[in-house]
């Protein structure tokens, strides 16, 4: 089950390093938890332990979004989501 001792650890190769943001919204719409980062390969490795930004424990359906942005500027943004659930 994910959670804090298993956290959700998707991974995404793309072709090349960026910044990235990845939302996840519960069934209602609403974001739940945002995490940020920058890779330095062409990798996205975020994890998520289940919880919302103001630390509290979730679960259920969830929406995710992952937004990256090549870090040289040079080509457009990668927009991917999907569905998961939790519990």
């Amino acid at each position: 089950m994910i959670g804090r001792s298993f956290p959700w650890t998707p991974v995404w190769q793309l072709n090349k390093p960026s910044t990235w943001a990845l939302t996840l919204a519960n069934s209602s719409g609403k974001i739940v938890r945002t995490l940020t980062g920058s890779s330095t390969g062409a990798a996205v490795r975020p994890a998520w332990d289940g919880t919302t930004d103001s630390g509290g424990a979730t679960g259920g359906a969830y929406t995710w979004k992952l937004t990256a942005h090549p870090r040289d500027g040079q080509g457009p943004a990668l927009a991917l989501s999907g569905t998961m659930t939790l519990g």
